[in-house]
């Protein structure tokens, strides 16, 4: 059960929402020339509260057999508690059929955008095959994001979907299918977003570090510009749990962290506006199962469910056009690289198809 470190004082934790909600309309660096000495002091402040109340500790994310269905509505989604449903899936197809060999050998000419935090470059306009065979030879690429459902809808019968609408909050906005497939030792960096998730470990094991929304003031987010959130940057990387640099990231040593390790069929609930890592501990394939239900995102976290309506780079209701079609485009809309990236990717489409049919006239 999630227990954060009540270390944070309710007037400073009110006074940095002030900060946040300026910094989304009036840009950080312009906040910082009124309020600058004022947001320094309440930070020295924050981490002198921190470090008298000790060093944070590991809880583990708790893991339930046979959930009802009932318990998980009224307790784990109405109090936004993460809980993993182990062997959820097991009798799911995508459970006992998927492998990186099962979809090269279905969808490995799809043309994709690998956008990765370790690419020296924004974006790689590459294929789903190219990608698994870097991957099955170690090269430590990692494809996030991957809009199954919305190339191959056929898939959907991998799925018990009944079972994850029976899951999901009512007055729900959207709905959103992303496949991940990676190498062992690949890393999502730590980000946040207003989407709820029922996370599908499908092949491979992971390895997910939760930090509950309590801790936002400590992980101090820039103002927002889509769909996710990412911590503040000291230096060139964000901090990483899996490897911690606690002196560049001092404050991270005093607050508490979930973790879990999920294996094939497991099934883990992530409420919205935690933050969250994830790494995978070998190859891996799993699926994100995500919603946005307004009401129940302003219930747990309201000013940043209010400041989301205001992103800007893309706007929210581009944003979640995207995010459903493929959640790699909204990053690639944010630099305005969009367009050369679908240039790119028609042209590879187009080679594709002269090559298959010079392939099936031999």
């Amino acid at each position: 059960m999630i227990d954060p470190k009540k270390n944070i004082i309710t007037p400073k934790s009110f006074e940095y929402g002030v900060f946040q909600f300026l910094d989304q309309f009036l840009g950080k660096g312009r906040v910082n020339m009124i309020l600058g000495k004022r947001r320094k002091a309440a930070r020295e402040k924050l981490m002198a509260d921190l470090i008298k109340n000790g060093r944070g500790n590991a809880i583990q994310v708790e893991r339930r057999k046979n959930l009802s269905l009932e318990e998980f509505k009224n307790h784990y989604r109405a109090k936004g508690i993460p809980v993993v449903m182990e062997g959820a899936a097991n009798d799911w197809d995508c459970v006992k059929k998927w492998s990186p060999e099962y979809f090269k050998e279905l969808h490995g000419n799809d043309v994709i955008a690998l956008t990765n935090h370790k690419l020296k470059e924004l974006y790689e306009t590459t294929t789903l095959g190219e990608v698994i065979d870097n991957i099955r030879s170690g090269g430590g690429k990692y494809y996030r994001f991957y809009p199954l459902l919305f190339r191959h809808p056929e898939h959907i019968k991998d799925f018990d979907y009944k079972w994850l609408l029976e899951r999901r909050n009512p007055y729900t906005w959207f709905e959103a299918w992303q496949v991940f497939i990676g190498g062992m030792n690949s890393v999502t960096p730590i980000h946040m977003e207003n989407q709820c998730n029922l996370f599908v470990q499908v092949y491979g094991e992971k390895k997910w570090i939760i930090y509950p929304k309590y801790y936002t003031m400590v992980l101090n987010p820039d103002p927002a510009k889509h769909l996710y959130r990412s911590p503040a940057v000291k230096g060139n990387e964000l901090f990483n749990p899996f490897k911690p640099d606690f002196e560049t990231y001092p404050e991270y040593q005093y607050i508490n962290w979930l973790e879990t390790d999920l294996k094939p069929g497991d099934i883990l609930f992530n409420p919205n506006f935690s933050w969250h890592t994830v790494e995978n501990t070998t190859d891996s394939i799993s699926v994100g199962y995500r919603w946005v239900a307004y009401p129940y995102a302003l219930k747990l976290a309201p000013l940043y469910a209010f400041l989301d309506l205001f992103v800007r780079n893309p706007s929210i209701f581009k944003s979640a056009k995207l995010y459903i079609e493929d959640t790699n485009l909204v990053r690639l809309a944010e630099s305005g690289k969009l367009d050369g990236y679908l240039k790119e990717k028609e042209e590879q489409e187009k080679q594709q198809k002269i090559k298959n049919l010079e392939v099936s006239s031999v």
